[in-house]
């Protein structure tokens, strides 16, 4: 004999606990990439739709987003300047800093959340410092620049930091830090 097991349908709120998952607008953090400059709004080639902004444009497009429901940000900086150890990062006055403060003061309701890496600050595109006998990046040295940006987010602040440089202990180092 065939059973159909109704008890998780009796009652509606035993339903919505059970039921798939769904998405809604409040679950999308919505990104941006920040650049230098006034009324800079690039679209991307590689990624159609997607656009490298300068703070005034991204300030428009935070108004456009809170009108759509969207709340939460992203950041990606991408600085005037590269070198070895993404100087552009660790400095207060760098586009991600000066962006986070920006948003805040126009925008207090939008949730920022920034990506913390150096893969866009370095002139050689890796997420950190380089170690160049051994032709890797210095985990060690990276984690210690990697506190100090985020601590230059938090300060300028963030909401939310995102480590996407995947190196060996860096969730630790930010707690430490970031304490």
């Amino acid at each position: 004999m065939f059973q159909r097991f109704r008890r998780t349908r009796l009652n509606k709120h035993l339903r919505s606990l059970v039921r798939e998952t769904q998405v809604n607008v409040e679950d999308f953090i919505y990104p941006l990439f920040i650049r230098s400059g006034e009324g800079i709004k690039t679209e991307v080639a590689s990624m159609p739709g997607v656009f490298q902004m300068s703070i005034d444009e991204v300030l428009k497009e935070c108004e456009e987003l809170k009108s759509l429901g969207i709340y939460s940000i992203l950041l990606f900086g991408i600085p005037d300047t590269k070198d070895s150890i993404g100087s552009d990062a660790l400095c207060e006055h760098g586009i991600i800093a000066s962006s986070i403060r920006a948003i805040k003061e126009a925008h207090p309701d939008m949730f920022v959340v920034t990506d913390l890496c150096f893969c866009e600050y370095t002139d050689h595109g890796h997420c950190g410092i380089i170690d160049e006998a051994k032709e890797t990046v210095n985990n060690d040295a990276t984690l210690e620049i990697s506190g100090e940006q985020a601590l230059i987010h938090a300060k300028a602040g963030a909401d939310m930091i995102a480590p996407s440089g995947m190196m060996d202990g860096i969730i630790e180092r930010l707690r430490l830090t970031l304490r």
